[in-house]
């Protein structure tokens, strides 16, 4: 491990290395007090990432990094409090450059070049401090980059215990290599005048936390003024509370609020990915409660920066989460390493039908959608080619033709029987294949209670329709392997009509654990009441042995009508879609609802949860 001096003899001839300076002293020269050495918490220091790294641009293998840049990202990163911490810049002067070269930020923005810019105006994201991950920053401020804003919130850890106060900000500019950041001087003199919870400070000069993002701001929006926000590590919950209150006045739709923060710390790889599991599923349930319960540094190094935020984008504008990436320090290096950081890139914005949601190579994108049936009323509508466009048009504006994993109710077959009756679902093959083939459904769920409508024959001719279509499809116990993810079809339902329920028992819920533990699994199941959207402690209980067999997300269906969001259970150890109702199903918006589930997932093992409002397909055929 390279000493101090030694990473500044590294990093010195990319001009990256911060200017040595004195201890800090606040404004009124009395140094803070320092109750441990560790930048955040203080828990016990260990050794930093391995010099070690991936190659350029979007490429997945991996190399050796420069050392002098890497020797640079850890100073930033590892640096003593002593070091980091700087003096007020004489008089009213704004703080000093940084960084002696724009070496590392140009690399950063080079490598997200062929990214497209979000085409929804973002009202906020978070993004790393930590420049090891340098992609990432830059990947979070292009997605941003299509809009100008009138002001720039950044709202960053006090990592070096710079304020004795919950928060601090300055009224100071920022000097970077190619240029000024300027400071809203009026919005923070606003600030500040919320309480004495809040302090004028110059701990903003040395803290990598604000001053990673600041040659990004300077990059891609080089006019805007900047509002300075540090928590202190010592903030609690109602200080977070009282913090989004004295920023809501400031915050508008032309301003972006961005969140500097990194997650897990110092965890071996494995229990890095169990943390942003949950921190990822606490994140798409949107729960404040279930964030403020987070560990720090466990889950994040600001539990209360994530919590701002989301409560901020949540009140202020609706605003949806979406986690674009995750990463861990360990994706950079070919050793294994037992003291980890990871890395997530939030998007917040409204990210409806116009948003063009440009894919990123490490991360797949599907979709879940609920009861489909081709038959019935159903095919009226979809035999009409106008509305069957319409139609059509709607579910491709979401998906945007990515797979797409439906809940297959009923039997296919070559003709369906004109006596038939109606609680027996069949479909006729050649509309229901061809619409499977539209919609592009690369897995076709039969573990429910009508696949059985028509008995064995029955199901054996659906699998058998499906097969020779080249759709895939998966029942009772069965696992849809996808790129990156195992999805596993369960029902605790029996054939329609029948009184036997409560099916999964114990060796069914097995399937569920799978061989390689660093594939997530979904379990996709056919449960609860019809009509109701809430479960029943049976239900309960089976998402508790769900839970405890290591799934990462469980989605379900049957009742007809759509849960309302995403549930966080136990911590965030999984999260569930309790229904997701109707898909292409003959039932109106009357009687019943639907929603479909975004599924990401990352490179790292991990996914994210987002849920997708639907209208009702049934009733636009009905005019």
């Amino acid at each position: 491990m390279l000493s101090r001096e030694g990473m500044l003899r590294e990093a010195a001839p990319l001009g990256l290395t911060p200017t040595p300076s004195p201890p800090h002293k606040g404004e009124g020269g009395a140094s803070p007090p320092m109750p441990c050495r560790r930048p955040v918490g203080c828990r016990r220091f260990r050794n930093p990432l391995p010099l070690v790294g991936r190659g350029k641009g979007w490429g997945s293998g991996r190399r050796a990094l420069p050392t002098a840049i890497v020797a640079a990202a850890l100073l930033l990163v590892f640096a003593p409090p002593a070091f980091a911490a700087a003096p007020c810049p004489p008089g009213t002067a704004d703080y000093p450059p940084f960084y002696q070269s724009a070496d590392l930020v140009d690399s950063a923005i080079a490598k997200v070049a062929d990214y497209p810019a979000s085409t929804e105006k973002l009202t906020g994201i978070t993004v790393p401090h930590h420049l090891l991950a340098d992609r990432l920053v830059a990947l979070g401020f292009k997605a941003a980059s299509g809009f100008s804003y009138k002001r720039i919130v950044i709202l960053t850890p006090d990592h070096f215990r710079g304020t004795q106060k919950p928060f601090a900000t300055t009224t100071r500019g920022f000097e970077e290599i190619d240029g000024q950041v300027t400071t809203d001087v009026a919005a923070v003199a606003e600030l500040l005048k919320a309480g004495a919870w809040i302090e004028e400070s110059c701990l903003f000069g040395r803290d990598h936390g604000i001053r990673a993002m600041l040659p990004f701001v300077r990059r891609y929006f080089p006019d805007t003024p900047i509002v300075p926000v540090a928590m202190s590590v010592y903030a609690a919950r109602a200080d977070w509370d009282r913090m989004a209150a004295a920023l809501a006045p400031l915050v508008d739709r032309e301003t972006l609020v961005v969140e500097s923060t990194d997650f897990s710390h110092y965890l071996p790889e494995h229990e890095a990915r169990r943390h942003d599991q949950q921190t990822l599923n606490v994140i798409a349930s949107g729960s404040l409660d279930a964030i403020a319960a987070l560990k720090q540094p466990e889950h994040a190094d600001s539990v209360g920066l994530l919590y701002t935020q989301i409560r901020l984008q949540k009140q202020l504008f609706g605003a949806a989460p979406l986690v674009i990436a995750n990463q861990n320090s360990q994706h950079y290096s070919t050793a294994h390493v037992d003291s980890t950081t990871s890395y997530l890139v939030i998007l917040f914005g409204a990210f409806g039908r116009g948003y063009n949601d440009p894919p990123l190579p490490e991360t797949q994108a599907y979709y879940f959608a609920g009861d489909v049936n081709f038959g019935r009323a159903m095919k009226k509508v979809l035999l009409d080619e106008e509305t069957a466009k319409r139609v059509a048009d709607e579910i491709l504006a979401r998906t945007r033709g990515r797979p797409l994993i439906v809940n297959l109710e009923g039997v296919i077959l070559p003709n369906v029987p004109e006596a038939i009756d109606d609680m027996t679902l069949a479909m006729p093959a050649d509309l229901a294949l061809s619409w499977l083939k539209r919609l592009n459904v690369a897995g076709a769920g039969l573990a429910n209670n009508h696949a059985l409508d028509l008995g064995p024959s029955g199901y054996t001719e659906t699998t058998r329709a499906l097969d020779e279509a080249g759709i895939r499809w998966f029942g009772q116990g069965d696992v849809l392997e996808m790129p990156g993810l195992d999805v596993v079809g369960l029902s605790d339902i029996d054939t329609n009509g029948s009184e036997h329920i409560d099916l999964l028992t114990p060796a069914l819920l097995d399937r569920l654990v799978r061989p390689d533990a660093r594939r997530p699994v979904v379990a996709f199941v056919h449960w609860g009441r019809e009509y109701i959207a809430e479960p029943s402690p049976r239900e309960r209980e089976l998402a508790d042995q769900m839970r405890l067999r290591s799934v990462a997300a469980i989605i379900g269906a049957h009742p007809h009508v759509a849960s309302a969001g995403v549930t966080a259970l136990a911590g965030g150890d999984v999260a569930e879609v309790y229904s997701l109702g109707n898909f292409l199903f003959d039932q109106s918006a009357e009687r019943a609802s639907g929603t479909m589930v975004e599924l990401r997932v990352f490179d790292a093992g991990t996914v994210f949860m987002r849920l997708i409002p639907l209208p009702n397909f049934f009733d636009m055929g009905k005019g």
